[in-house]
């Protein structure tokens, strides 16, 4: 074990370069979140070119690798708006998933049945109003599950935001592979401290599910 006295004595490193990457994980999923909420509801509106501007947002920043859509948002929005590896990253990230995050949430709020809805209007509701008060709650329980999953997702890609110059948890991990020359102790350590910051996501799946599923 005394190979990995290194990860004890790089502590201070591993904590600040995990906050970077944490800090990073929440901005974009707030991001992500955001617009994809936005993409969702102009997905469903009755005006086209809503819809269409929502389903050609989708389609491009899906079928791009995350890895693309973070060298255009770093090397070319960055470089034009001055941005830092970090704002770059958020960006970049919350781009990319705000593509997924849309066809999560547009999907629960479809599952929820049509009488709701009528309902609503039938009571002199606004759209806004039960929108915000009855359909998405109701469809949240929808989407719980996969949006789980992909926030998963994009926790480990926050690992590619490495190759803009963000030192986060990988990029720090690999400067500090390549000069004490241990690079196994240093990536083992790295890869534990993923496995720990997803499996918290994982677990709190089920506390979001049981949570939301008091409020049926």
């Amino acid at each position: 074990m005394g190979e990995f006295d290194i990860v004890w004595r790089s502590r201070a490193i591993f904590w600040n370069a995990s906050w970077v990457t944490i800090q990073v994980f929440i901005l974009s999923l707030i991001l992500a979140t955001a617009v994809g909420l936005g993409l969702a509801l102009m997905r469903m509106s009755g005006f086209r070119i809503l819809r269409w501007l929502s389903a050609t947002f989708v389609w491009v920043f899906r079928g791009m690798p995350a890895l693309v859509i973070l060298f255009f948002s770093f090397f070319w929005l960055g470089n034009n708006l001055g941005w830092s590896p970090f704002q770059s990253a958020i960006i970049g990230l919350g781009a990319s998933s705000a593509a997924y995050k849309a066809e999560i949430i547009r999907a629960g709020l479809l599952a929820v049945d049509r009488g709701q809805y009528e309902a609503s209007e039938a009571l002199g509701f606004t759209k806004a109003h039960y929108m915000r008060r009855i359909i998405i709650p109701q469809g949240i329980r929808v989407m719980i599950p996969n949006y789980i999953s992909n926030s998963t997702l994009l926790l480990k890609s926050t690992s590619l935001a490495a190759v803009i110059g963000l030192t986060e948890l990988t990029g720090r991990s690999r400067q500090l592979a390549n000069s004490t020359f241990q690079p196994i102790e240093i990536l083992t350590a790295a890869g534990v401290i993923y496995l720990v910051a997803t499996s918290f996501l994982t677990l709190s799946q089920g506390y979001f599910e049981r949570h939301f599923e008091l409020k049926r």
